[in-house]
């Protein structure tokens, strides 16, 4: 019989050991470093056989922007069971532990990069950002020359006070779109230790202003664009004209950008290589405490909302939702027709704006009248969310 708990600050090496056993590629230097900081932070669940760890989740203790609210969000990673527990019922019982747990440490909401879409569905997330992962080569650069205005380029070892600069600029743009992790010291912190070789070009407006950064690496012949954000058209300008400058030093630029950017429509010729990338789900973990907090458009009369949730029975439910509040109501105290229906997976994705309420009633992924639908339609915020973080 294995016991469920928190794995200990002296269990650090078993969760080493499962980490790089189970992910075939063993951490070493800096890398090690990093994972065993954050396993110290982490509030992790392991499946014990005795004293020895047979499965972990960690969750990282995190925070995103939701529509412009801002909620602690746990982060799911380095999930992982030793083979000879698999099919044995193990990765649903860690699940279910870190729900409850998630839920005690008031994490409200929970993020995840998946090796299976179905696998975690299962569990209540689903998909909620679609991202294009793009690479074109420096000829599509236009060589008519640009306005690069003022950069200031500098990295880790050289210049690092302009660091400051650039923590705000990424602040300034998560806290107004929608979706965006919030990136704490210790987050920051983390980046450096990935990836300490980065480099960052700051564009500043004629006001001394920062505006819009890039984070990059250059690799052999490719311009690798880790970070890019921009708090306007111009800045943007900049920055692409930063990288075109650097065309003689290599022969592609790679980056990731969000699908509704429709990203390299304002390049003479964009067609070049673009992947869709969806590697990035949610979860609401406590629904009740989620409404409460969450920024509805308008209420302009009581909504109901009922919710399937097998692996977090807290969940499961009727609520009734107006200006005044949140409140959780017998089911047989409205009529069918009067609420909206969702699995906690769907419903996760539609509140975070993934797609709106007309595609998930079309896809059955939502029971709804025509009139309730318009009323929730006119509730929810429209601004579809972006999400760059990496567990």
């Amino acid at each position: 019989m294995l016991e469920y708990r928190k794995i200990r600050e002296d269990e650090i090496d078993q969760m080493v050991a499962i980490r790089d056993y189970c992910f075939r590629n063993r951490y070493t230097g800096k890398r090690l470093e990093d994972f065993c900081q954050w396993a110290k932070v982490s509030n992790s669940i392991g499946a014990f056989n005795g004293n020895s760890l047979a499965g972990q989740v960690m969750v990282f203790p995190l925070k995103m922007a939701i529509h412009g609210q801002t909620f602690s969000m746990g982060g799911i990673s380095f999930v992982a069971t030793y083979p000879e527990y698999r099919n044995e019922g193990v990765m649903k019982q860690l699940m279910r532990r870190v729900l409850a747990e998630m839920r005690e440490q008031g994490q409200w909401v929970s993020v995840l990069g998946p090796f299976s879409v179905s696998f975690y569905r299962h569990f209540g997330w689903d998909l909620f950002f679609d991202k294009v992962q793009y690479t074109f080569p420096t000829q599509l650069f236009s060589m008519k020359k640009g306005d690069m205005g003022r950069i200031e380029r500098f990295n880790y070892q050289e210049n690092r006070e302009q660091l400051a600069h650039v923590k705000e600029v990424y602040q300034a743009y998560a806290l107004k779109t929608n979706g965006m992790m919030i990136r704490s010291e210790e987050w920051w912190k983390r980046l450096e230790m990935r990836q300490s070789e980065a480099s960052f070009a700051l564009s500043i407006d004629h006001n001394g202003q920062p505006q819009g950064f890039i984070r990059y690496v250059m690799n052999d012949l490719r311009f690798e664009v880790l970070d890019q954000i921009a708090l306007n058209v111009s800045a943007e300008k900049a920055l692409w004209e930063f990288i075109r400058v650097h065309r003689s030093n290599f022969t592609e630029v790679s980056g990731t950008a969000a699908v509704q950017q429709s990203f390299g429509s304002q390049w003479d010729e964009p067609q070049f290589k673009k992947e869709i990338v969806q590697d990035t789900m949610i979860r609401i973990v406590d629904v009740e405490h989620f409404l409460a907090a969450y920024p509805f458009q308008t209420l302009t009369k009581r909504l109901y909302l009922k919710v399937i949730d097998t692996f977090a029975p807290w969940n499961q439910g009727v609520y009734a939702i107006d200006s005044q509040g949140v409140v959780k109501i017998a089911e047989h105290e409205v009529a069918q027709e009067e609420y909206l229906e969702m699995d906690i997976a769907s419903l996760s994705s539609y509140l975070v704006g993934y797609h709106d309420l007309k595609w998930y009633h079309y896809h059955e992924k939502a029971i709804v009248s025509e009139t309730v639908l318009n009323e929730w339609d006119q509730a929810i915020p429209k601004e579809q969310p972006q999400f760059y973080g990496h567990f």
